[in-house]
């Protein structure tokens, strides 16, 4: 371990430890003016604030903030063994401007992300689904969204604008982040990967609409800023245009299910990126505009007695344009048993496949580059993932698990061992 690698895994520990020591104050904070039981059973780490929260509610702002830490292992396998941790913050607040301003539907909302830490599939692996969800973007501190949402006819449609990802609104898999890996967390990634589509936390300019024919069925369309600056390291607070290279335009449908209780969502969506991109096959060729569509379902098949616990089937397919996108498609199955214990209503066990794709054409020139040096090159990467979510508190989750990366030099072009990885997640609600 080199001495740079050395000092910057103590700053990230220096800063958790900082972190750990400012939610224990916190903690006590909370916990001076209830008993133990209740501050167990509230629903935020820091609680009503002496009913400050609940009156702030009441009168249109509601804050929210947590933490997401995540810790993984390559204990065999892939480039290296070794571990890393990344961690993110995020904080803001969303205000009522029909309580707070008199303009009825309206709801602004501001948010910040703070990302630190080191990548396990980056330093020991060598894959491209990560590991650790949580790392990436920069890891730096992020202005992830200012918008406001305008809802008219009764909600019937619904108009946003402002600075956010656009991933907050198109392509999220409701229960992708209970898994660690980020090829669940929480769209496929060829779309980020392979076009100007942006997802959390990194905002951009734009904008959509959304018409609620039913309470069951939805359409929407938006059109959003590509600019690839904003991901950047040093432009975590940047909100200008400059740097832009056309414009992304997603279309998606969905509908919601209710079978005697057993819930269900179906989303089909598809985009169209104007900026031009390099072509797959020639690197100094640009090809102008590139698409993708997604398809997306997750259905409870078995119920469990209770509300929201059941057994829950997920699924997920997603391409992307053949003529520029080395990432070109991802495919995911899932099943999550909600609640699968009826002492332990909130729990969770899941297992979970996904495959990101690799484009057949780019393997194609890069094995007739190699003069037959390079052979049997894999055509996708594989991540299959178990664990189980314990919900310590309403605001406390513990996540333990276990993932498997097949093939893990798809994308590097190279014959890497299959990797072992063992994860911790936690997650609070402050």
């Amino acid at each position: 371990m080199t001495k740079l690698n050395l000092s910057k895994k103590r700053s990230i520990l220096r800063r958790t430890l900082m972190a750990g020591v400012a939610g224990t104050g916190l903690l006590a904070s909370a916990a001076h003016a209830y008993t133990w039981q209740d501050w167990m059973n509230q629903k935020t780490m820091t609680g009503d604030w002496n009913g400050g929260r609940t009156k702030l509610a009441a009168d249109g702002l509601t804050f929210d903030a947590g933490y997401d830490g995540e810790f993984a292992d390559a204990m065999s396998g892939g480039k290296r063994q070794g571990n890393d941790y990344a961690q993110q913050f995020y904080y803001g607040f969303k205000a009522d401007l029909g309580k707070l301003a008199g303009l009825d539907g309206a709801v602004l909302k501001v948010g910040f992300n703070t990302r630190e830490g080191r990548s396990t599939s980056a330093d020991y692996i060598g894959n491209k689904l990560s590991v650790q969800e949580v790392y990436g973007a920069g890891e730096t501190t992020r202005i992830s969204e200012v918008s406001i949402e305008q809802s008219l006819f009764h909600k019937m449609l619904q108009l946003k604008v402002g600075f956010y990802p656009m991933g907050n609104d198109f392509g999220g898999m409701a229960y992708g982040c209970d898994f660690q890996n980020v090829g669940f967390c929480a769209h496929a990634q060829n779309l980020p990967n392979s076009s100007g589509w942006s997802d959390n936390p990194t905002g951009h300019w734009g904008g959509r609409a959304k018409v609620n024919f039913t309470p069951s069925l939805y359409l929407q369309a938006g059109v959003y800023d590509v600019n690839p600056t904003y991901g950047q390291h040093g432009n975590g607070l940047k909100m200008s245009t400059s740097g832009s290279t056309g414009a992304l335009i997603p279309v998606e449908a969905g509908y919601k299910t209710d079978f005697n209780g057993l819930t269900g969502e179906y989303k089909v969506g598809a985009y169209y990126d104007t900026s031009s991109a390099p072509s797959v096959t020639n690197s100094s060729e640009m090809i102008s505009g590139r698409y993708g569509f997604y398809a997306i379902a997750d259905q409870m098949v078995m119920g469990f007695g209770g509300p929201k616990r059941g057994l829950i089937a997920i699924a997920m397919v997603s391409y992307s344009d053949p003529s520029t996108a080395l990432f070109q498609g991802s495919v995911l199955g899932a099943m999550e048993a909600r609640g699968l214990f009826a002492s332990r209503p909130d729990d969770y066990i899941n297992l979970g496949y996904v495959r990101a794709i690799i484009n057949k054409r780019a393997l194609d020139v890069k094995q007739a580059e190699s003069n037959g040096t390079l052979t049997n090159l894999s055509t996708g990467e594989g991540v299959l993932e178990v664990g189980y979510g314990l919900q310590a508190t309403p605001w406390l989750l513990i996540h333990p698990n276990v993932q498997y990366v097949m093939d893990p030099g798809t994308f590097s072009y190279a014959h890497v061992p299959n990797a072992w990885v063992f994860g911790l997640e936690t997650k609070m609600k402050f």
